[in-house]
């Protein structure tokens, strides 16, 4: 690294001078015009061009072959990537089928349309403007649904009629959410767009950083959460009470572990992640304890009604894990913002 003195010119400019073999070795020439950028951080930026401010403009994806499937999955993965335009291309005509699994993904992306359409190519937009999105906000309506939709989850073991459609309406709402934070986090890692997609959502990078990590978490408890669901509507006859009562209490603790975990990271909470882990430790030695009644034969049910519990157990498991995870991204993050701050 070099250091350089900032100097007054006439006129009231201000001016700093560069190392000629490091303006040489970057494309610098006397009298070429620069481009300024100045950041919420601090940071200054000095470009040579703005050409390829506009990376992510566009992206343009042949999908000859796949079919529905190939076309959700360009499209998704597009997105995510930060992509502000996508057209999908292919030699012959889409079929309904393809139009139709194109209609669908578009609709679960927030803030995204479909801008045109002719036989061999459909184009699709991101309308929603950076500065619109209140990412910090978007985290906390995220984990208000998934603990939701764990609870409703394992209700499906006492009623799971009433609880089907609560738990699908949630879990693409979550879904939705965490695409969207994947979306904007994978923009702040293209260079240079990263400043000003930064500066757009009002964030630091360790911020974002840390949203994104809890935001894949809570997807990852979300799959779980669906997979718990199914095991309850699978069921002909519901497990007795005293036992499905003992799994929604163990479930509900790992909710509200799942739920400060989130918000330390949020409030950058070193105790109450420390807590959070804890109350994630002591959920799995109650789950542990469930487990070996029902391995031991002490719940009376039938075959089908011990492997739903067994298999809510399990995932239950798993989401007190990814509380663990969440619990020791909000302890790294607010350990860092004590000592050498958030930017």
């Amino acid at each position: 690294m070099e250091t350089r003195k900032l100097q007054e010119v006439g006129g009231g400019s201000f001016t700093v001078t560069i190392p000629k073999e490091w303006a040489r070795s970057h494309g610098f020439n006397v009298g070429m015009e620069l481009q300024l950028y100045t950041h919420r951080d601090g940071s200054f930026l000095v470009r040579s061009s703005d050409a390829d401010v506009a990376c992510l403009d566009d992206a343009t994806i042949d999908i000859d072959r796949g079919g529905a499937e190939a076309a959700q999955r360009a499209i998704r993965t597009a997105h995510a990537v930060g992509f502000n335009a996508i057209t999908l291309r292919r030699t012959g005509a889409f079929s309904d089928a393809e139009r139709k699994a194109v209609r669908s993904t578009v609709r679960d992306l927030i803030g995204t349309n479909i801008l045109s359409e002719t036989d061999a190519e459909i184009t699709i937009k991101h309308l929603l403007d950076t500065t619109s999105v209140p990412i910090c906000q978007s985290i906390v309506q995220l984990r208000y649904v998934v603990v939701s939709l764990l609870r409703d989850a394992v209700e499906t073991l006492v009623d799971a009629a009433d609880t089907r459609t609560r738990v699908h309406d949630r879990a693409e709402e979550a879904r939705r959410s965490v695409g969207m934070i994947t979306r904007h986090f994978s923009r702040s890692l293209i260079s240079h767009v990263s400043h000003a997609e930064l500066d757009a959502l009002d964030v630091s990078r360790p911020e974002l950083f840390t949203y994104y990590a809890i935001a894949r978490r809570l997807e990852a408890v979300t799959d779980q959460a669906v997979l718990i669901a199914r095991a309850g509507e699978r069921l002909a006859e519901r497990p007795p009470d005293g036992a499905a009562a003992d799994v929604c209490s163990v479930a509900d603790d790992v909710a509200c572990a799942v739920d400060n975990a989130v918000t330390a990271a949020l409030n950058g909470d070193t105790t109450k992640a420390r807590d959070a882990r804890g109350q994630c430790d002591d959920a799995v030695e109650a789950i542990e304890t469930l487990e070996r009644r029902l391995y031991d034969g002490a719940v009376s049910a039938s075959i089908p009604a011990v492997v739903a519990l067994s298999t809510t157990l399990s995932h239950l498991r798993r989401t007190a894990d990814c509380g663990r995870h969440m619990s020791d991204t909000a302890a790294r993050a607010a350990i860092c913002a004590e000592n050498i701050g958030s930017d």
